[in-house]
């Protein structure tokens, strides 16, 4: 009887950690997809250069330049692992999937690759906007007889 237990026991623990390693994959690949791991990768690059504009005196070699920069690299897959716990907080396992297939579609993808370009391309009009808004708004205000 305790062996049957004990297998029946090892079978259920063996499917709740195959089921979590899905889940925590799942998580990764939608960090991945979405972006989220891009902007961390770009901000490691970011720090690189300010490192190297840093010690541009101190004549550090190539190859010790290239060991930061895998340390720094490396460094992603813990944080990818702490932001797996994090968004498990907030979305099932279920929800995760559907989001991976929303977000594995190429229009999509387009979108996350290009949103940075429109965000950039989009404060001139933004802007204008607010200028003319502000503008009308004050102007509205005056006729009615108020003042600042």
């Amino acid at each position: 009887m305790k062996l049957k237990f004990l297998v029946i026991f090892l079978f259920v623990s063996f499917l709740i950690q195959a089921q979590n390693t899905s889940y925590d994959n799942d998580v990764k690949h939608f960090i991945e997809i979405n972006g989220t791991m891009a902007q961390y990768k770009a901000a490691v690059n970011q720090l690189l250069t300010l490192f190297k504009e840093q010690y541009q005196n101190a004549q550090v070699k190539e190859e010790v330049w290239k060991e930061v920069e895998t340390k720094a690299l490396n460094s992603l897959d813990g944080l990818a692992d702490d932001l797996v716990v994090v968004y498990k907080k907030y979305f099932t396992h279920d929800e995760i999937k559907e989001l991976n297939t929303l977000y594995d579609k190429e229009v999509l993808q387009k979108f996350i690759v290009n949103v940075e370009l429109l965000t950039e391309a989009s404060q001139d009009p933004s802007i204008v906007w607010s200028r003319s808004l502000y503008n009308q708004l004050t102007d509205f205000l005056y006729k009615k007889g108020y003042s600042k």
